[in-house]
């Protein structure tokens, strides 16, 4: 799904278990002028934010969650109407090429390693916003 309008009014998730790696990206996306920027530290409560949210146009999961791993909240986010369509980006320091093809396999949209590149990240969710996919 390609977002219409501005990539500042996306709603946009981060699923991510570090607190530093989210506020980092937290702070990126307000300095961007990103408006809708939600966070939870794992897939636990993702479901109810995404209920509570009127759309969902990113998700950026974390796929080395502790208790349910990213592969499995990605197929509840693919499962729910509310995110089905949503582009959904497995993050993770795990950069090994199988860990790619998994993702890929698995159903997710794109594959960003960390650490991220804090001059390249905004860039890259536009993109993603706009229906670009990133493998790396």
């Amino acid at each position: 799904m390609n977002f219409e309008g501005p990539a500042e009014n996306a709603y946009v998730i981060l699923v991510e278990d570090d607190p530093n790696s989210y506020l980092v990206m937290e702070e990126l996306l307000k300095h961007a002028g990103f408006k809708h920027f939600y966070h939870r530290g794992s897939g636990a409560k993702l479901i109810q934010l995404i209920e509570a949210l009127p759309q969902v146009d990113l998700v950026l999961l974390d796929i080395g969650l502790p208790g349910e791993d990213g592969f499995g909240v990605l197929r509840r986010l693919r499962a729910h109407p509310q995110s089905a369509r949503a582009h959904i980006a497995a993050v993770t320091a795990n950069i090994m090429h199988q860990t790619r093809l998994r993702a890929k396999d698995a159903g997710f949209d794109s594959f960003i390693s960390k650490p991220i590149a804090p001059e390249k990240i905004c860039d890259q969710i536009r993109g993603m916003l706009s229906g670009q996919t990133y493998w790396w």
